[in-house]
C-alpha cells in the first residue's frame, strides 16, 4: 500500500506547475490565546468510593465532587508560508493547551510560596503515566501539512486536522477564523472549524491524522478539455490516505518485542499485518455564494466514507493459539483465528441557507467487523459495529436575532459486552449546552469505564469508552435563540439563550452508566450566554451560566442533588 501511494504521488507530481519570477514567499499567521474560568457544583453528587489499584495495590477515592472551580490557558498559532498558489507550508503550535493555572505539581514544597506555575493539564494525566505530575508541554508542534497545486488538482500531504460538516465524527477543534469562501467584497464570514463555534464552551481536543490527501474538481477538467472559458465548479472529489498504526505498541506484548533501541528500525519491520490503514473518499457539491435571495446564501451537500483496514489486530497475546477459543460470535464459539478488521463509516452531511432560512444536518452510520480491534470486556474477542448518531438543524437567521432547532441522537448499547457494538460518543468537540454533555456525563463515562477495568496496560481503564464532554448514549432536543447588538463596527454583544432535554437512548444490562428499570429522562439544562467582541471583533469577552435539573436517569447515579449549575467566562484574543 505504501509502495502504490508514493507511485501516485510521484505520478501526481510529474508535471510540475511553472513558478513565474514574480511569485513571492509569503509569510501569515492567524490564531488565539484564550483563558477560561469554570465554577460547577455537583459534578458527581455520590458518595465517595474507596478502590485497589490493580497496578500497586495501593488503594485510591472516587471522591463526591459537590463544588469545582478552576482557570485554565490555551494558546494557538497558526503559520503558514506560501509561495503564490503553488504551495503552502501549514504548521500548528499548541501551547499551555488546557493547562490550569498555578503550582499544581509540587514545583515548591510550600504551595504558600509558589512563585512559579507548572503545565498540569486539567484533563488529568496521560495513560502512560498515571500518578502525578504528569505535565503538558509548554509548546507543542501539534500538526504540519503542505499544500500543493498540482496540474489536476491540489494534494495536501502531512499530519493535519480532519473535519467534515458539523464536525460530529471529524472535528478539527477549531483551525481557522475567516472563511476563505467569503464572496468578494462581503463581509467576512466565520470559518467552518472556526476558533470558537460553539454557543457554549470551548474546544479542547481536534481530529488529527497522518495524511495523503488529493482533492480535484472533475467538472472543472472536463471543461478545460472541452475548451469552455468558464471552468469553474461546484462539484468537489477527493480521496486520502491515512496511516493509523505503523507499529503498534502492545504492553503485554514479550519483552524482544517491546524492546526499541536507539538508531535500529527493526520494531518498523517484523511485517504490515498488524499495521492499520484508513482510505477516505469524498464528493461535495460546494458553493458557498448561490446568492438567490442575499449574499450569506450558500449550499453544502455532500458524503464523507471512510474504509479502515488492519489485517491482524489480535493483541494480548498477538500470537494466538488456533487451537484455542476466542468468545463466541453469531451463536457459534469462535476459534482464535484472525481475521483481522474492516470497519466502514458513512457520513452524509448537508447545510442549507437562503435568505433567512437555514438547515443543516449531518447522519453516520459505523459498520463491519472487527478481530480485536475492541479489547472489552477483554482482548481478542470478534465483534461488529452497529453504531448510528446524527443531528439535524432548521432555523431562522437574520443580522440581529437568530432562532435555531436542533434535534440529535447518538445511539447507546444495552449490553457492551456482547458481540454487537453500538455505542461510541459525538466528537467531543461538537458541542451540546454547557452541563449535562460537557461535564456532567463526561465525568460519569470516565468513573463508569475507567475505575473498573484499571490494569498495568491500561492503567486508565477502557479509555475508548469515555465520552470527553461528547454526546453518548442520547437522544435531545435544543432549541436556542441569539440576539445581536451591533455597537459600531467591530463591537458587538450577543445574548444565546438555550434549553436542552434529553434522554437515554439504551439502558445497560451489563456496564453501563445506566442500569435497567430506570426512567430514561437525563434532564432539563437552561443555559444562558453574554459575548462580548471589540477591536474588529479580534477580543472577547465571554460570560455563560447554566443550570440542569436532574432527571430520573441522572438521579439514579447521583442521588445526592436535584440540580447542577455552572458559571463560566472566557477572555480570548484572536489573529
Amino acid at each position: 500500500m505504501i509502495r502504490r501511494s508514493l507511485v501516485v504521488g510521484a505520478l501526481l507530481l510529474a508535471v510540475p506547475s511553472t513558478v513565474s519570477a514574480d511569485v513571492e514567499l509569503k509569510w501569515a499567521a492567524e490564531g488565539f490565546y484564550r483563558t477560561r474560568g469554570v465554577f460547577l457544583t455537583n459534578m458527581a453528587a455520590a458518595d465517595a468510593t474507596r478502590l485497589p489499584y490493580p497496578v500497586n495495590g495501593e488503594d485510591f477515592v472516587i471522591p463526591e465532587i459537590r463544588r469545582t472551580s478552576y482557570l485554565a490557558h490555551s494558546l494557538r498559532v497558526m503559520p503558514r508560508v506560501s509561495l503564490g498558489d503553488l504551495v503552502t507550508l501549514h504548521a500548528q503550535i499548541d501551547g499551555f493547551r488546557d493547562v490550569l493555572w498555578g503550582d499544581n505539581n509540587g514545583l515548591f514544597a510550600a504551595p504558600l510560596f509558589a512563585t512559579d506555575a507548572t503545565n498540569q493539564s486539567l484533563f488529568g494525566t496521560d495513560q502512560n503515566r498515571f500518578f502525578g505530575q504528569q505535565e503538558n508541554l509548554s509548546l507543542n508542534l501539534t500538526r504540519a501539512w503542505i499544500d500543493f497545486k498540482v496540474p489536476v488538482g491540489r494534494v495536501r500531504v502531512g499530519r493535519m486536522a480532519s473535519h467534515w460538516g458539523m464536525g460530529l465524527l471529524a472535528n478539527g477543534g477549531g483551525t481557522g477564523n475567516v472563511d476563505p469562501t467569503t464572496p468578494a467584497g462581503e463581509p467576512e464570514r466565520k470559518a467552518f472549524d472556526y476558533f470558537f463555534d460553539d454557543d457554549f464552551g470551548d474546544n479542547h481536543f481536534g481530529s488529527t491524522t497522518d495524511r495523503i490527501l488529493f482533492i480535484t474538481k472533475p467538472l472543472s477538467i472536463y471543461k478545460s478539455i472541452a475548451g469552455h472559458s468558464n471552468v469553474d465548479s461546484k462539484l468537489v472529489m477527493g480521496y486520502a490516505y491515512d496511516k493509523i498504526s505503523e507499529a503498534p505498541w502492545l504492553p503485554n506484548e514479550p519483552f524482544e518485542r517491546r524492546f526499541r533501541p536507539f538508531g535500529q528500525q527493526g520494531f518498523i519491520s517484523r511485517g504490515n499485518n498488524d499495521d492499520v490503514t484508513e482510505h477516505v473518499g469524498l464528493i461535495l457539491w460546494n458553493d458557498p455564494e448561490i446568492n438567490i435571495l442575499r449574499y450569506t446564501d450558500d449550499l453544502r451537500i455532500g458524503m464523507y466514507s471512510v474504509f479502515r483496514h488492519q489485517s491482524e489486530g489480535s493483541t494480548e497475546p498477538s500470537n494466538l493459539d488456533p487451537n484455542a477459543n476466542c468468545g463466541e460470535f453469531e451463536g457459534e464459539i469462535q476459534p482464535c483465528e484472525d481475521t483481522g478488521s474492516l470497519v466502514m463509516i458513512f457520513d452524509f452531511w448537508y447545510r442549507l441557507r437562503l435568505g433567512p432560512y437555514y438547515s443543516e444536518a449531518e447522519v453516520l452510520t459505523i459498520r463491519g467487523n472487527t478481530f480485536g480491534g475492541i479489547p472489552f470486556p477483554s482482548a481478542n474477542r470478534k465483534r461488529k459495529a452497529q453504531i448510528n448518531s446524527g443531528a439535524f438543524r432548521a432555523g431562522y437567521l437574520t443580522d440581529s436575532w437568530d432562532g435555531v432547532f436542533e434535534v440529535g441522537y447518538a445511539s447507546g448499547d444495552d449490553q457492551l459486552e456482547d458481540e454487537n457494538f453500538k455505542q461510541r460518543p459525538m466528537h467531543p468537540d461538537y458541542n451540546v449546552g454547557l452541563i449535562l454533555f460537557e461535564e456532567i456525563l463526561r465525568e460519569l463515562s470516565a468513573r463508569t469505564y475507567g475505575p473498573p477495568f484499571f490494569s498495568e496496560a491500561n492503567p486508565n481503564g477502557a479509555i475508548g469508552f469515555f465520552s470527553n464532554g461528547g454526546v453518548i448514549n442520547s437522544t435531545y432536543i435544543h432549541p436556542k435563540g441569539r440576539y445581536r447588538i451591533e455597537l459600531d463596527r467591530g463591537t458587538q454583544v450577543e445574548v444565546i439563550g438555550a434549553l436542552l432535554f434529553a434522554w437515554v437512548d439504551e439502558l445497560a444490562q451489563g456496564v453501563g452508566m445506566f442500569g435497567p428499570g430506570v426512567n430514561k429522562y437525563l434532564g432539563t439544562e437552561v443555559d444562558l450566554a453574554i459575548k462580548a467582541w471589540f477591536h474588529d471583533r479580534r477580543m472577547n469577552f465571554t460570560l455563560e451560566s447554566g443550570l440542569l435539573f436532574f432527571g430520573d436517569a441522572l438521579k439514579s447515579v447521583y442521588p445526592l442533588a436535584d440540580t447542577s449549575f455552572t458559571l463560566q467566562s472566557r477572555i480570548a484574543f484572536m489573529f
